[in-house]
């Protein structure tokens, strides 16, 4: 009713769906909201914000510094509030107030503000979709030249984007804390397809993630596919989880994005101090997980993130065959990291040629 852009976490269950078709709802604001960004446009003057804390830190960063009024509407009057900018507590339903509000409103407000987000939301997904161009073509020179470059333009965020795109319609989408929610959150795009995004925030840690997926998944209909993507150690922390495969007679696409340890603390200052960054944060395992095949009765296949025919190959065929399925996907934590910095670069600084 009001024009507004919908800025939606990818847990929130608003960017995906039906309800994309009439509201403009921003999802990449993860991939260029920075200080060159927001000092370059005006500030805004009132946020309504439903639900937990933003996944987005970027975003978070973005409500601190432009300090509008914001409104946090909570209807079991909790003050979820991460960074402590919100202005206004409402203690109210959502729904309830958000219809008497639109009916209070003749027409939208002006559009320049929020084709101001779209035109950027845009610009970032361009930006995306060349460096996948890009990479084919690179890599198909580099085969020539006999240098292996494809390290270069691979990003872990591929396989999450890869994953909202050829999921069936419907799915039930499970994701796992650390990279893999924040990869949805810049890489996921809004879609008209039927996605149910489940996590487990909050105390944001990486124990029960496959039995909460599991949990999920045993009061779904038969005809709705559940897809868990986790990291390595939160696997490994719950592997025992998957004897509810059996146990609950679930089935699931299982992703694994293996990268060897805790490749999150890449985002922290302490990158730059090896000794002790390695060893003491990034803490490499070297875990096979194959054998979870044979203990737990699922099919398990191992796919270089590299290799993106070779893992869209994998997925297709565990989500239209029977049982369930483990893909796990060998990836360079640093790397990847490096790659989102570049990405984020090249979005900013488009955005503001524009």
């Amino acid at each position: 009713a009001s024009g507004f852009p919908v800025l939606a976490d990818p847990l929130s269950g608003i960017r995906y769906g039906g309800v994309t078709r009439t509201i403009p709802v921003i999802g990449g604001y993860d991939g260029y909201l920075t200080s060159e960004l927001w000092n370059h446009w005006p500030d805004p003057d009132v946020v309504l914000r439903f639900g937990a804390s933003p996944t987005s830190k970027p975003l978070r960063q973005y409500l601190e510094a432009t300090s509008p009024t914001q409104y946090l509407v909570d209807p079991a009057g909790e003050w979820r509030e991460a960074t402590f900018t919100a202005t206004d507590l409402v203690v109210a339903d959502p729904t309830q107030l958000l219809w008497q509000l639109s009916r209070m409103l003749d027409t939208p407000g002006s559009s320049t503000w929020r084709q101001r987000w779209l035109n950027a939301d845009e610009t970032h997904a361009s930006v995306l979709t060349e460096t996948d161009s890009h990479s084919q073509t690179d890599d198909a020179s580099d085969e020539e030249s006999g240098n292996d470059q494809s390290e270069t333009w691979f990003c872990e965020g591929r396989i999450l984007a890869d994953i909202m795109t050829l999921a069936p319609d419907p799915a039930t989408i499970f994701v796992s804390n650390s990279m893999p929610v924040r990869d949805l959150d810049r890489f996921g795009s809004p879609t008209t397809q039927s996605r149910t995004v489940l996590g487990n925030r909050g105390a944001s840690g990486i124990d029960g993630i496959l039995s909460t997926a599991l949990g999920a998944g045993s009061a779904l209909s038969t005809t709705e596919h559940l897809i868990a993507i986790t990291g390595d150690l939160a696997y490994y922390h719950d592997m025992n989880g998957l004897a509810a495969l059996e146990r609950c007679d679930v089935t699931a696409t299982v992703v694994l994005i293996n990268n060897d340890g805790g490749g999150i603390f890449h985002n922290l200052p302490i990158e730059s101090y090896d000794p002790p960054f390695t060893s003491q944060f990034v803490a490499p395992h070297g875990l096979d997980f194959e054998p979870t095949e044979e203990i737990y009765d699922l099919s398990f296949a191992r796919v270089r993130g590299t290799d993106r025919d070779g893992f869209q190959t994998a997925f297709t065929e565990a989500t239209t065959t029977a049982g369930s399925h483990v893909i796990e996907v060998v990836t360079d934590s640093e790397s990847s990291h490096r790659v989102r910095e570049q990405l984020h670069t090249r979005a900013v600084d488009r955005i503001l040629s524009n």
